[in-house]
């Protein structure tokens, strides 16, 4: 794929135009970005511009959002011409693969992969999950604080349940946070982001085939025993596949897991709730889970016709994006106090996986691995807090996925 011509579009010029940039920052890091709570409030969608200067829609009622991704109206396939992409690599790295297709196609091939990924499969992980989360507490009690709990608990802890899932050597970790690093920086060049591509789908290719010639007991293997071939996925698309679930499998959890320590660090008494109620866990990732909306840029859709959504006519061939960040805020669907954080709330609602068919393959495993992790984590250094002022946390500004760059804390 050819690099597009270069732009002179920034931020800072389409915020002042009637289509400000997307996406935009978090100008406090535990709210949604100003203009898209402004945007909601006002209702219906509104004109947004992106990094190739393109104008698409943006949805940010919870309503408007669900309709958007529950509607068949819409595309999820990049490699519709008019399909509002993320970066410049988007198209060449993910048209084709299941989750860029539409149903019933991408239903079909979804349903290969979704027995990996059940509620009963995850949740018979949960003590594999609590021996990992014990160990990595060893090390942060034996080593004392501050220790970065990035690094030490919130990266390894979902890294490793994904290669125990793949059948990925969890000793290449630095590899393949590497290759989602450059995945996930919006400021990273096509280039770049081109060569970090190429380089996974060596490594994946290599192990692909290594599980070829002596398959195990893990995902890969079986995806290449039982579903690869002309009916199921190809032996091209594998190896980016593997990628991709690599990526999202600790990226996604590792900075929610980040994220949401934070937030019960900065709220105490929902913190000691936590932990003399440890029943309330799956509340709590799921409160989390709606605080954060940490998919900064994602999903987006094409429409396919005619369609409306909040009052505005979306034509066939026009793009929308979703915040859902200001969708799990929206006061109308989680209450006036959909700004402050509270694990007894009925957050199942929200959608931070997405909504509809395309919604997020792993969320099931995240969902386990933050109920396993942060009761334990409270239970056994009660006194954990932050080691540095809340306005020196490094948060990511520019980033697919939000969340901190480092979590120095101490007990």
């Amino acid at each position: 794929m050819t690099p597009p011509p270069p732009t002179t579009l920034t931020p800072e010029s389409a915020a002042a135009e009637d289509a400000p940039f997307f996406p935009a920052p978090r100008t406090c890091p535990f709210a949604a970005p100003q203009r898209y709570t402004e945007f909601r409030e006002a209702g219906g969608l509104h004109q947004v511009t992106i990094w190739d200067g393109s104008r698409h829609w943006l949805a940010t009622r919870h309503e408007d959002i669900r309709a958007v991704l529950g509607s068949p109206h819409f595309s999820a396939d990049v490699r519709r011409p008019e399909f509002p992409l993320v970066h410049s690599n988007q198209r060449e790295h993910e048209g084709g693969l299941f989750l860029r297709l539409d149903d019933p196609e991408h239903a079909r091939l979804r349903q290969l992969l979704t027995r990996e990924f059940s509620v009963k499969r995850t949740r018979a992980m949960s003590e594999q999950l609590l021996a990992v989360t014990d160990e990595l507490i060893d090390a942060m009690l034996a080593t004392g604080g501050p220790v970065d709990f990035v690094q030490e608990f919130a990266l390894p802890l979902p890294s490793r349940a994904i290669c125990a899932i793949l059948g990925v050597p969890y000793d290449d970790h630095e590899l393949f946070q590497r290759h989602a690093d450059a995945g996930t920086d919006l400021t990273v060049s096509h280039e770049e982001r081109a060569r970090a591509q190429h380089e996974a789908f060596a490594y994946y290719s290599e192990l692909v085939e290594q599980k070829r010639r002596e398959p195990a007991d893990d995902m890969i293997s079986r995806l290449i025993v039982d579903h690869t071939g002309p009916d199921g996925i190809t032996p091209e698309q594998l190896p980016v596949l593997v990628s991709i679930l690599v990526g999202a499998g600790h990226e996604t959890t590792a900075n929610m897991l980040g994220l949401g320590t934070t937030a019960l660090l900065l709220n105490p008494d929902q913190r000691e709730l936590l932990r003399t109620r440890p029943e309330l866990a799956a509340g709590a990732a799921e409160e989390m889970l709606r605080y954060w909306g940490i998919v900064s840029t994602d999903p987006r859709r094409v429409a396919t016709q005619d369609v409306e959504i909040g009052g505005q006519l979306v034509r066939a061939g026009e793009g929308v994006i979703v915040s859902l960040v200001a969708g799990n805020r929206d006061p109308r669907a989680f209450g006036d106090d959909a700004d402050a954080v509270d694990i007894t709330r009925n957050a199942r609602a929200h959608v931070a996986f997405g909504f509809g068919t395309h919604q997020c393959l792993g969320q099931n495993l995240a969902r386990v691995e933050m109920q396993v992790a942060w009761p334990r984590l409270f239970e056994r250094i009660p006194g954990l807090r932050l080691a540095v002022d809340t306005d020196a946390l490094p948060f990511k500004t520019n980033s697919i996925v939000y969340g901190l760059t480092s979590l120095p804390v101490t007990w």
